[in-house]
């Protein structure tokens, strides 16, 4: 019997392990450790202070580094996934960057932006008399400074002057609107936020003095913590950057309840349910502990968490020191610091690694009794901070002393277990010698297809993340084996067979991936990324790559936009702009190299483009030699415009409509799913399950780009999960424009679809634990070559007694005339007449048509187009409607309605809203009307047939429409 889905859907969540929990990863530096030296000169000092990972899995470590003549700079390293020096990084992997004119400056914090760029903060001398203060530096993903960002990259504000580092920033995150918020060492409990271009645009701050701010925490209201070091406690500021007074017991600040000589906090964390857990060390009779303590959401002690909100926990018989703390995707809490055993050598200390349960256990399924310790081999080994994999592998950054200097350390260990299963393993790497071996200049394979089959049974597809893929199966026969893209590569094994007779077992596999010479072929994809709607943003997004085995020289990327839409800017500036053609020159793309264009345009607004309307692009990839597929060098994209939508919704991006000669060529259906926390907390983790089509090649799917990290796995050969853990996808209450996700891939139609077929999706998302949100069931429909005809306008407006329609149109081929249609709900139409086409391309044509009977009994009524071709083919216009009545009231189509209404209503300057009332009254939907629109779209789908009421309401005006959902 197969595994069915929601089997595939636990396993995904809970993924096996690569090894024992806490084991050091062999795969990382040298035995899973790595030690670097400063790059300035191997015989000075440098530390490790910060760690953040890109999107690509590569980690950027800073920190500061100590020259000859003892001035210093921001250093910023980036390693690889192995924990080797990325060389396309600054120089070989290192950029040093002086940030002021007097020679003294350091690095104490990292965050990496949305858009990869990596932004740096620390301290810098300003004045000959050696005062400090606060330095900010943002590097674009080469290593070079934005120069966008502050003065050239570089933020070096004088706002509050102190000595020997009195102003530093030790910690950096990266708020969903892209502004930043920094903290550190200074004297008033300082939290900065500054805006993307590097501006300071606002403080918050206390009265409470001696206090660095060693934790910045936002909670789901939007008020930020300030975590201080000074006694284990954190602030609270309002919105406008004040104290919060309702917090705590002491106007804005809360501490913990501990009897010990002395406390201080290095890190904290907001728990799944908002409740606050600090970290530090705590004094007494001359030794250090390792402390949590657990406050609630407003600042009181939360006696229920350990020991009266306490956990005090000893590791070494000398001094121990949290210095981190992450809480994990299974609410579990990650604890970093060091632990000394003294054992007659003072000072001597090493990492250590603690794991709690959230209510402050330890978890004795981690290491040894929930503690591990490592040894650098330095007589001080210093854990400083950390982060998680998307693997959940765990990395710890900190220093080692050793010959008399101070040395960057990091280590890697294996990621937590929680499987009942058997898991596979496997790293793929591109194999430029052919020896079948990983040397230290080739690189890991992201997103490799690879497919896991037991036979006769269940097959299961996965895809590489950095050259990393892991899938957990049952006991029994599996093979696994590569799908080498376009058979351009081969691989070394061709599969690998695997047997596992029990359980709580692994296996691990490295495939080599070896290049065919002499193989030219790119591809161009473009999508867009939210909702066409007139008079707002729309944005796009073009992708290429090079997914041949040639460098491509001399490339051109060019987009012909659709004339209803407004440019406004792009990620990249194009080479040239004619009209609506855009065009980029690629100079140079490697095998396997992406890169994207990021598109922003305003959508023309009412009576230019109309609720209904489909726009067009067209997108293509050209370079100086020939390419062997090059029917996938162009992209159109056609979108609808809407007005009110589902947030949570999935579209393709043939509009609908798929021809039978696009199928005959081997044509992809594009689709992209979106999502949007709407709920009033941080969803953590999203997962999507999406059952593809029968009529679709599953065989054939592509994933094309996600807004966020993800892994893939597809099971019982149509059945997708997508999984996005650790995204933290903050909810649309706190920040709307960073509550949003996207999925995009695509996947052909089986050469057997015939015309008239219709290919049903619809995606089940999950945020965390609840319920599943259902998008619509989009349909694309297999039909006949589309008419050459292109519509530009489609008007229709009540004059005197009569209807007046009005259309324009360009590019008339073959077109034999047009049928006018009217229908009283908007479902059933009839033919009222006929207008003849003018027979002739290039140039633009004017029609118009007058209904002289306009059935004014009726509220309102509905027209469309019939242009029909002289071989018979046809296609509809849009949807337009004149309200027959003079007091403005709503009217709804169609009417029965099953999933989708259309509302025609009074335009507003002001905000409005469509409420949906079931007979008694109680409000079933709501959504609010976007300003100025005359139409908007209500989604009913899942309610129960039966009678309903739909009300238009600015405040002001009320008007009411009886609808029928049958």
């Amino acid at each position: 019997m197969k595994r069915s889905l929601l089997t595939a859907f636990c396993i995904v969540l809970f993924a096996g392990a690569f090894a024992q929990p806490g084991v050091l990863d062999q795969a990382f530096g040298v035995g899973g450790k790595v030690v670097t030296t400063s790059p300035v000169i191997n015989s000075h000092s440098i530390e490790g202070n910060g760690i953040a990972l890109q999107q690509d899995g590569k980690i950027i470590v800073v920190g500061g580094a100590l020259s000859p003549t003892d001035s210093s700079s921001f250093v910023v390293f980036r390693y690889n996934v192995d924990g080797i020096l990325d060389n396309s990084f600054g120089l070989n992997g290192v950029v040093t960057t002086s940030v002021n004119l007097y020679g003294k400056s350091g690095a104490g914090a990292v965050a990496v932006q949305l858009d990869g760029k990596i932004v740096v903060g620390g301290y810098a001398v300003y004045d000959s008399a050696g005062s400090y203060n606060t330095a900010l530096t943002r590097y674009n993903n080469d290593g070079t400074l934005d120069s966008s960002f502050g003065l050239n990259g570089i933020v070096n504000d004088i706002i509050n002057p102190t000595w020997y580092e009195g102003n530093s920033i030790n910690r950096i995150i990266i708020l969903p609107n892209g502004k930043i918020l920094a903290g550190g060492k200074n004297t008033l409990s300082i939290v900065y936020q500054y805006n993307s271009q590097g501006q300071l645009d606002m403080v918050y701050s206390t009265p409470f003095t001696s206090n660095a701010v060693n934790a910045i925490l936002v909670q789901s209201d939007g008020k930020v913590l300030g975590g201080c070091s000074r006694g284990l406690g954190i602030n609270r500021f309002k919105t406008t950057g004040s104290s919060d007074s309702s917090f705590g017991n002491y106007t804005g600040q809360s501490f913990l309840n501990l009897n010990y000589d002395s406390s201080y906090g290095y890190n904290a964390c907001l728990q799944q349910n908002g409740k606050i857990i600090l970290a530090g060390e705590a004094w007494l009779g001359g030794k250090s502990y390792i402390v949590m303590g657990r406050l609630t959401t407003d600042g009181v002690v939360d006696s229920s968490f350990g020991n009266n909100g306490n956990v005090i926990t000893s590791v070494g018989n000398a001094n121990d020191r949290a210095t981190n703390l992450i809480q994990l995707t299974n609410g579990n809490l990650l604890v970093t610091g060091s632990t000394s055993f003294n054992n007659g050598t003072p000072g001597n200390s090493d990492f250590v690694l603690l794991q709690y349960n959230k209510d402050g256990l330890l978890d004795s399924s981690f290491g040894i009794h929930g503690k591990i310790i490592t040894d650098f081999d330095g007589s001080e080994d210093n854990a400083i901070s950390s982060t998680v994999q998307l693997d959940g592998k765990i990395i710890v950054l900190g220093r080692t002393f050793q010959n008399g200097i101070w040395k960057i350390a990091m280590a890697r260990y294996e990621r937590n277990s929680i499987s009942n299963y058997n898991t596979i393993v496997g790293n793929v790497f591109f194999d430029k010698n052919s020896n079948a071996i990983k040397d230290p200049n080739e690189t890991y394979y992201n997103m490799a297809k690879i497919e896991v089959v037991k036979p006769n049974f269940d097959t299961i597809g996965i895809s590489s993340y950095n050259g990393i893929f892991s899938v957990e199966v049952d006991t029994g026969f599996y093979s696994t084996k590569i799908i080498p893209l376009l058979n351009y590569y081969s691989a070394i094994p061709i599969n690998k067979t695997t047997i596992h007779n029990s359980y709580f077992n692994t296996d691990t596999i490295t495939i080599a991936v070896q290049a065919m010479n002499g193989q030219r072929d790119a591809s161009l994809e473009a999508f867009p990324l939210n909702t066409a709607r007139s008079g707002f943003e729309l944005q796009y997004q073009l992708l290429f790559r090079n997914q041949g085995t040639d460098t491509i020289t001399n490339g051109t990327v060019q987009l012909i936009k659709s004339n209803k839409l407004n440019f406004d800017s792009a990620s990249l500036v194009p080479t040239s702009v004619i009209g609506d053609t855009m065009r980029w020159n690629i100079s140079s793309l490697k095998p396997l190299e992406t890169g994207n264009i990021q598109l922003y345009f305003t959508v023309k607004t009412p009576p230019v483009v109309n609720i209904g309307d489909t726009l067009q692009s067209t997108a293509t990839l050209t370079s100086n030699k020939p390419d062997l597929t090059p029917a996938d060098n162009y992209s159109t994209v056609k979108q609808i415009v809407r007005g009110s939508f589902d947030p949570n919704d999935k579209t393709e991006n043939h509009g609908g409509k798929i021809t039978t000669l696009q199928v005959a060529n081997g044509d992809y259906l594009q689709y992209t799913i979106r999502f949007q926390n709407t709920g009033n907390d941080t969803a953590f983790n999203v997962y999507i399950r999406d059952t593809l089509d029968n009529k679709l090649d599953w065989s054939t799917m592509q994933i094309l780009t996600a807004s966020h990290s993800y892994q893939m796995t597809m099971n019982d050969g149509n059945k997708c999960l997508f999984t996005l853990r650790n995204i933290n996808l903050v909810d649309s209450t706190t920040n709307e424009p960073s509550s949003h996700g996207y999925i995009v891939y695509k996947v052909k139609p089986k050469s057997t679809v015939a015309l008239g077929d219709i290919i049903k999706n619809t995606a089940a998302i999950y945020f965390d634990y609840n319920l599943p949100v259902l998008t619509n069931t989009e349909t694309t429909t297999v039909v006949n070559e589309v008419l050459p005809l292109r519509l530009l306008s489609f008007t229709a407006k009540k004059e005197n007694k009569t209807n007046l329609l009005n259309w324009t149109t360009t590019n008339e081929i073959s077109v034999d005339h047009f049928e006018i249609e009217r229908s009283i709900n908007g479902r059933e139409f009839s033919k009222i007449g006929i207008v003849s086409s003018e027979l002739s391309s290039g140039s633009i044509h004017k029609y118009s048509y007058t209904d002289n009977s306009p059935l004014t009994a009726h509220h309102s009524l509905f027209y469309r187009l019939k242009m029909l071709d002289k071989d018979g083919k046809f296609e509809y216009s849009p949807i337009r409607m004149i309200n027959n009545n003079a007091d403005g009231q709503i009217s709804i189509y169609p009417n029965p309605a099953r999933d989708m209404v259309t509302v025609t209503h009074l335009s507003t300057n002001s905000i409005a809203l469509l409420l949906l009332t079931d007979i008694t009254g109680r409000i079933l939907r709501r959504t609010t009307v976007v300003t100025e629109a005359v139409q908007t779209n209500m989604n009913i789908r899942g309610l129960p047939a039966g009678k309903y009421n739909l009300t238009w309401s600015n405040g002001l005006i009320n008007h009411t429409q009886a609808l029928v959902i049958d």
